[in-house]
């Protein structure tokens, strides 16, 4: 049973993908989603119209082949939207989930005791976190889940991808990133949507306390929320654990 009757509510996904992770976390607490806002999902549907649209300048011989291509452009659209709506920050009673949901793909698991204190922040404007972190139109990585819709998240520094995939086989070609904190540690940020990054961080540490991580938990309290600026130069100074420019840090 569920500490939050929030989540008690909640049907299928995210409920069973913690269930994998339930004797190591403890039952999940709170459910955090960044998925795609209006507009994004206004393009898409404008692209598919568009697209739909071109294959009636030379339609197909019979209703059926007419049809086909708009169907055809639906679902693979559809398939696009549902992958991309994945992200989730699950809050458990030992730690958390970080990552997509969809079909075919498991979040990662990372304990409180895995998460170093006073690294946890808040994080307001999200949609300028990868230009502070100077990735701005690089490929993705597997520990920082930022979309170009991200409102708000939540930065910290843990183990490795490859540890919080707990042992699972993975395709990650170039998605994990090397070391990039001042404890040579891994940093990550987790959208949480539409919802505030200050929930976020209370119900990790109401859980972590919980757990018997006070100074973590108090850390995180004590630092709130950060609006981000954008500037390199300000990621050290605003996320806990970053590199000043300079010495082995984003330029």
């Amino acid at each position: 049973m569920t500490t939050n009757p929030k989540v008690g509510a909640l049907l299928g996904v995210e409920m069973r993908k913690a269930r994998r992770h339930r004797d190591e976390l403890g039952e999940v607490i709170e459910v955090f989603a960044d998925r795609p806002g209006p507009k994004t999902v206004t393009g898409f549907v404008l692209g598919w119209v568009i697209f739909t649209a071109l294959t009636f300048i030379n339609p197909g011989e019979t209703p059926l082949l007419a049809v086909a291509p708009g169907v055809i452009f639906a679902v693979m659209f559809g398939l696009i939207l549902l992958y991309l709506s994945g992200e989730r920050l699950i809050v458990c009673e030992r730690g958390i989930l970080v990552g997509s949901i969809a079909p075919g793909i498991r979040p990662y698991a990372i304990a409180y005791q895995q998460i170093t204190p006073g690294s946890i922040a808040g994080v307001a404007g999200a949609n300028r976190y990868l230009k502070e972190v100077g990735l701005q139109g690089q490929i993705a990585q597997s520990t920082l889940r930022a979309s170009w819709w991200t409102k708000n998240g939540v930065h910290f520094v843990a183990c490795s991808a490859e540890d919080a995939r707990r042992g699972r086989r993975r395709f990650k070609l170039a998605l994990d990133p090397i070391p990039r904190s001042i404890d040579g540690r891994w940093i990550w940020f987790v959208g949480t949507g539409r919802q505030s990054a200050k929930s976020a961080v209370e119900a990790i540490a109401r859980a972590a306390s919980a757990a018997g991580y006070p100074q973590l938990a108090q850390a995180a309290l004590d630092r709130g929320i950060v609006e981000l600026t954008g500037n390199p130069e300000d990621a050290h100074r605003q996320m806990p654990g970053h590199l000043p420019v300079g010495r082995g840090g984003v330029r």
